[in-house]
């Protein structure tokens, strides 16, 4: 029997994108059981745990590291054995460093704002660390090529607490112009920028489209709205990097480059789902679609209450602004739920014909197979299908 590599993987499990760094690892060991990894027990069983964990690691002798920069790691750069950083700061010169396509994620977030008719536009990022400030270059440069302007909100994490980060956005977003599009580098920072928003009196996604990095999806969907968001394949990203240190420590091939993540696609939820609409009227009935259609099955008649318009007058400002009707908007609305419900959830048809208000299941099939030429089990055949078949074998 093949002796088994032993590698510690020192991730920060809290935040979504290093767990499926984590798992990317998992699923390289499932194909080609190589690895070991060091276990370290929870906080509550050793609390103690955090002072000495440099010290354990260094003392189970590993084959091969992944770190995060967590304290006293520099001793393990010092170590000669294979070692890969996934740096919050910076990168590491000559070492080999985990890290993402940081300016086409910011070109990407104002591409898409762009698409829908944004002429505000504004960041909210970090002041300490790069993979911020790469993504706030590349989405300024493509806003500004665009011929618009991006107001900025930095937040010196180094001299401001977390807890006192609302305060700062208040004042910031009092100033904005309004319909603003907000790119904010990473899904944690929207926690605060949505309660904000609420606290102002301000609407998301009408008066702000706000969009994150990672789609962390219990940040995301516990949101209200719900947030729309990035995709960073950190599941990926930890396969390469599992695949590179086998070869690095069995072969003594030591990666040529860093190793890049892949950009995945936006996921459209609730906070992004709007045109930069200047009309308040239309604003409101587009608020009222959006937040009422995905649990009610609303009629054209409501969006209409909900305004101060005939419906003469908002079926022609449909038409005139989005190209639309308003019946239309509201099947758009209704299907983008369901295909969430189907991606990110285990409800059966029937389920999500209850939470949605549909009669019957059969009433949801026919509603959806009209919209994609699909049922809504054929969809989520499809989505499996396509999971699996993009995992290619990295090694």
């Amino acid at each position: 029997m093949n002796k088994k590599l032993k590698i510690a993987v020192l991730v920060d499990v809290s935040r979504a994108y290093d767990r499926d760094i984590l798992l990317g690892f998992t699923n390289f060991n499932k194909i080609h059981n190589k690895f070991i990894f060091f276990a370290f027990s929870p906080n509550y069983i050793h609390p103690e745990n955090q002072k000495t964990l440099i010290d354990r690691v260094i003392a189970w002798k590993p084959d091969g590291i992944l770190t995060r920069e967590i304290e006293g790691f520099e001793r393990l750069l010092n170590l000669d054995i294979p070692l890969i950083i996934s740096p919050h700061t910076s990168l590491y010169k000559d070492k080999i460093n985990l890290w993402g396509r940081n300016k086409v994620i910011g070109e990407t977030a104002a591409v898409y704002f762009i698409s829908k008719g944004y002429k505000n536009f504004a960041f909210l990022g970090f002041k300490s660390f790069q993979w911020s400030l790469e993504r706030q270059e590349g989405y300024v440069r493509e806003v500004n090529r665009f011929g618009f302007d991006v107001d900025s909100f930095v937040f010196d994490n180094a001299n401001l607490l977390w807890e006192y980060l609302p305060e700062k956005l208040t004042e910031w977003l009092s100033g904005l112009e309004k319909p603003c599009a907000i790119f904010s580098v990473n899904d944690e920072l929207n926690i605060h920028l949505i309660d904000v928003i609420k606290g102002i009196g301000g609407r998301v996604p009408d008066d702000f489209s706000v969009l994150g990095v990672d789609n962390d999806r219990t940040i995301c969907n516990m949101s209200s709205p719900t947030l729309s968001s990035i995709e960073t394949d950190g599941e990926q990203s930890g396969f390469k990097a599992a695949a590179a240190l086998s070869l690095w420590i069995e072969y003594g091939e030591k990666p040529a480059s860093d190793i890049v993540e892949e950009l995945g696609n936006v996921v459209t939820r609730n906070s992004t789902n709007a045109l930069a609409i200047e009309d308040e009227h239309l604003r409101t009935a587009l608020h009222y679609i959006t937040n009422a259609a995905p649990v009610k099955d609303i009629s054209v008649d409501d969006v209409v209450n909900a305004t101060l318009l005939s419906r003469r007058n908002l079926e022609r400002k449909f038409q005139q602004v989005i190209k639309s009707s308003i019946l239309d908007e509201i099947k758009k609305i209704r299907i983008q739920r369901i295909k969430f419900l189907l991606e990110n959830s285990e409800f059966t048809v029937q389920q999500i014909a209850d939470e949605m208000n549909f009669n019957n299941a059969d009433n949801i099939t026919r509603y959806f197979r009209q919209f994609t030429r699909m049922t809504p089990k054929e969809y989520r055949n499809r989505l499996t299908h396509d999971k699996y078949s993009k995992k290619g074998h990295l090694f």
